[in-house]
């Protein structure tokens, strides 16, 4: 009797991107109008720094001729409800990640279940024990189910196009 194999192969190509599905049309109105205001709502956030930028730009330039001296006492000010904001999400993330680790802690793990009798659980599923202990070799299979027995398929390889 084999060993039996323990985790799967990793998927390959890495990371696994669905590119060539079809979107409805609301859909991709929707991420564009959402990446807009995200832009929007960042350049109103971190207009006074692009303020000084562009003035920091255009003095360098010779466009201007004199720029004050920026007031950090005045920019803490304007800021301070930000970092309140951040703050604030930091500890409310911290307090989880602490409940998490002291769960995690606290909770023995579960002891590994006892793999199954082939012999069993091909008879359950109406299948040769041979064939089932095939079928988990198998990185990859496709399973069929018809009236209560049960057949597992490798799947036909693609066809590649070579490139020229």
């Amino acid at each position: 009797m084999s060993q039996p194999r323990h985790g799967l192969p990793p998927i390959t190509p890495w990371p696994p991107l669905i590119t060539a599905a079809a979107q409805p049309r609301w859909m991709v109105w929707r991420d564009r109008a959402l990446t807009f205001g995200a832009w929007l709502l960042l350049a109103l956030l971190c207009r006074n720094a692009l303020i000084t930028i562009t003035g920091e730009v255009m003095l360098h330039l010779g466009l201007a001729e004199d720029m004050p001296a920026p007031d950090f006492r005045e920019h803490w000010r304007r800021m301070q409800p930000y970092w309140t904001a951040v703050g604030l999400l930091l500890l409310w993330v911290g307090g989880w990640a602490l409940v998490w680790v002291s769960r995690s802690l606290w909770t023995r793990p579960r002891p590994m279940p006892l793999p199954l009798d082939p012999v069993t659980e091909a008879a359950r599923h109406g299948a040769d024990p041979a064939a089932l202990l095939a079928w988990r070799e198998m990185p990859i299979a496709i399973v069929h189910v018809a009236e209560g027995r049960m057949r597992a398929v490798a799947p036909e390889p693609k066809e590649t196009k070579a490139s020229p």
